[in-house]
């Protein structure tokens, strides 16, 4: 036989195919069914986790007593279990199944007994318990009368079940065949269906010339015992089975050797003996503990086997492979991983090297259970060198660079591609998140992580956080209202990109997206003094173009513009005599970035000027001041008109329409006389418009700026 294919999860079924080590105790399990004479309801079970293969071990038994089947001496008959649900359809299907395999043996006189049994059990409907159930003494359960019409058709006799059991008994001793039921993957069935199978076995099953195999995790089976029966600890099960086999488990090397072959199989064989070195680091440190069991190989090499075309030849195996484990047996880790590039990649500096180190590894252990924080621990020091206590030199990230290691910026994301993708935050993400949330460098972190991160639409991943943020603020612990906000706040001007505004929509932005978050948190679950307490604390160290809008917005809530009603206080951001501080804040960091150079190249230098002139209440001196100044520096002209530059696009409708959307340049000029000396501006841009030594990019802006200006001047604006 050829090699086994692991990405097939079917059980083995002939000796050839074993390499764990299962058939020679297949054999010898086989050998002792064999040799059993007149049984009485005998039962074997054969125990082992979910996924260590007992389904193949009962294959290679079925296989080993095939002579003797043959012969006609032993009928192996196979009970499905799981292919029904609810007691009901179990009893059924059970008494289905001794009917057809002992039927044919019995005599004709016989042969209607069972369907007489299972009619008088069936109908008996609240006191079956009593009548099935007398080795076990424990109820059957009810079973409901919808199914009494079908059991009256397939089961057409009366008669007590004493007497029906004792004739069954007696036909089948009078004959020299036996008969072996198999029962399979019990463990896919409920608890509830799981002891009823037992019951079934040790009451209807216990007949002359039976024996069963069955084949189920038994600390499953006793821990189901113990919350149904806790009077009967682990007697239940002993009063129904004879005897216990624990299946073998496979040889370490067996399981070791099997994954490395199909490594080799897949990725290719490793040539260069750093690469070998590397991968056997990583597999005996971090990979071998999660290979017990072959379904744990299965598993794993399925994961790999189409993981791996994507990216073969462009990462390195031993990297790969080991971040397919962390995908498969660790997920919420794999994702902390994906989500935090910039945490994992590059070197410490040995001043940062130590207790920081540690500090910085401890986050990504507390996603995995504690049980497999030491080994996974050695894992993220072998992939990312980061985490260890070492102060790495500049040439150490060169070479990992060139081995395309997962720890260099350069090759982490090709490590993800057949990760979640793009369009969609992943639930271990949402929950890291709204569990963190309260910790503002973890919060600001991951929104620049999402500012950097772009999706095929061209958007940054910040809409789509503040979105699902938005979507799970009612997890969102009310205690931590004032350290995520604060923490939005002092990041707000660095996460708003132009690109990440709704197509068509001038007002579906980042900055209005956090204040839709602000306003669900805020508004549902404070009052108007624990919001004012929470805004004005976080407007301290605010950036400056959120600071003014949510100023502008807290004013506007009690001094609406013409033809806007007041807000009832239940309503408003913050209370009325919060207004003072929060203008006083706003003028104060816009005439900081005045002095400092950072409003001219504001990218809301306009929204700032103008609520500048509301916030100061002096008619626009101050602001018109500044401007002033700026107006005899060339390149604060160049910005000015930029700055007051709009564009739109529009695209043609009725009949076919244009197929092309078209860009529309305007000038912002409505309202420009309050706070600026229009005439004095308009000279500047002429003067500078024909000025042939003015660097490019800047008359660039000023020549359309005064192009849009004049056609606006002439009636001739798109």
């Amino acid at each position: 036989m050829g090699t086994p294919n692991f990405f097939n999860d079917s059980p083995i079924s002939i000796p050839e195919e074993d390499r764990f080590g299962i058939d020679p105790f297949a054999r010898a399990l086989a050998r002792s069914f064999n040799e059993i004479s007149s049984p009485v309801g005998a039962t074997i079970a054969l125990n082992g986790p979910w996924g260590s293969g007992k389904s193949s071990a009962v294959n290679l038994i079925r296989h080993h007593l095939r002579s003797v089947t043959e012969e006609e001496n032993l009928l192996i008959v196979d009970f499905k279990c799981w292919w029904f649900h609810g007691e009901e359809a179990l009893t059924l299907a059970f008494l289905q199944t001794l009917n057809t395999a002992l039927g044919k043996s019995l005599s004709e006189k016989a042969k209607d007994l069972i369907p007489k049994i299972g009619k008088t059990l069936l109908q008996a409907g609240p006191v079956i318990g009593p009548a099935i159930n007398i080795a076990t003494g424990s109820p059957f359960g009810t079973l409901f009368s919808r199914s009494l019409d079908f059991t009256k058709q397939f089961f057409p006799a009366d008669e007590s079940v004493e007497g029906l059991f004792r004739r069954l008994s007696e036909a089948l001793e009078q004959q020299k065949k036996r008969f072996l039921v198999i029962i399979d993957d019990i463990d896919r069935l409920t608890p509830d269906e799981a002891l009823l199978v037992f019951r079934l076995v040790k009451s209807v099953g216990r007949l002359p010339n039976v024996m069963y195999l069955i084949a189920f995790d038994r600390e499953l089976a006793e821990k189901a015992v113990k919350e149904r029966y806790p009077s009967e600890g682990p007697h239940f099960l002993e009063k129904i089975i004879q005897a216990y086999f624990e299946l073998p488990l496979p040889a370490r090397d067996d399981l070791n050797g099997a994954f490395l072959a199909e490594i080799e199989r897949r990725c290719g064989a490793f040539t260069d003996q750093e690469e070998i070195r590397r991968f056997m680091n990583i597999f005996y440190d971090f990979i071998v503990p999660y290979l017990n069991s072959p379904r744990d190989l299965t598993r794993l090499t399925n994961s790999v086997a189409i993981s791996w075309p994507p990216v073969a030849k462009e990462v390195n195996v031993a990297d790969f492979v080991a971040l397919e484990v962390i995908r498969v047996f660790e997920p919420k880790l794999y994702n902390m991983i994906r989500s935090n590039k910039e945490r994992v990649c590059g070197t410490r500096s040995s001043l940062r090297a130590g207790q920081g180190a540690k500090n910085e590894i401890e986050d990504f252990l507390n996603a995995v259970p504690a049980g497999r924080r030491e080994q996974v621990k050695t894992g993220l020091m072998r992939l990312f060198p980061r985490f260890e206590n070492v102060g790495y030199s500049s040439g150490f990230l060169e070479r990992w660079v060139a081995q395309r290691l997962v720890c260099t910026e350069k090759h982490f994301e090709t490590y993800f591609r057949m990760a979640i993708g793009d369009e969609t935050l992943s639930v271990a993400e949402i929950n890291e998140f709204v569990d963190r949330c309260g910790d503002g460098a973890y919060v600001k972190r991951v929104f620049r992580e999402a500012f950097k991160s772009i999706r095929k639409n061209g958007k940054s991943k910040v809409p789509l956080l503040l979105d699902e943020v938005n979507a799970h603020a009612s997890k969102i612990e009310k205690v931590n209202f004032e350290p995520l906000i604060s923490a939005i706040f002092e990041i707000a001007d660095e996460i708003d990109r132009d690109a990440d505004r709704e197509r068509g929509f001038s007002i579906g932005d980042n900055p209005l997206r956090i204040h839709w978050l602000i306003r669900k948190l805020t508004f549902e679950r404070c009052d108007l003094d624990e919001r004012s307490k929470i805004f004005t604390t976080a407007c301290r160290g605010a950036q400056l173009g959120w600071l003014v809008d949510f100023t502008s917005s807290a004013i506007t809530d009690y001094h609406p513009r013409e033809g806007k009603e007041r807000q009832p206080a239940e309503k408003c951001l913050v209370k009325e005599d919060c207004l003072d501080e929060l203008r006083a804040l706003a003028l104060k960091a816009i005439k900081s970035a005045a002095t400092n150079g950072g409003l001219i190249v504001h990218k809301s230098l306009p929204y700032i000027l103008f609520r500048w002139r509301e916030f100061a209440e002096d008619d626009g001196a101050s602001v018109k001041a500044w401007i002033s100044d700026r107006l005899v520096d060339d390149v604060s002209v160049a910005y000015l008109a930029k700055a007051f530059t709009r564009e739109s696009w529009t695209q043609g409708m009725g009949g076919l329409g244009d197929r092309v959307a078209m860009r529309h340049t305007h000038a912002a000029v409505d309202g420009l006389q309050s706070i600026i000396d229009v005439d004095a501006f308009r000279r500047r841009l002429e003067e500078l418009g024909s000025d042939e030594t003015f660097s490019k990019p800047y008359k660039e802006h000023v020549n359309t700026f005064l192009e849009a200006w004049r056609k606006r001047q002439r009636g001739e604006e798109d």
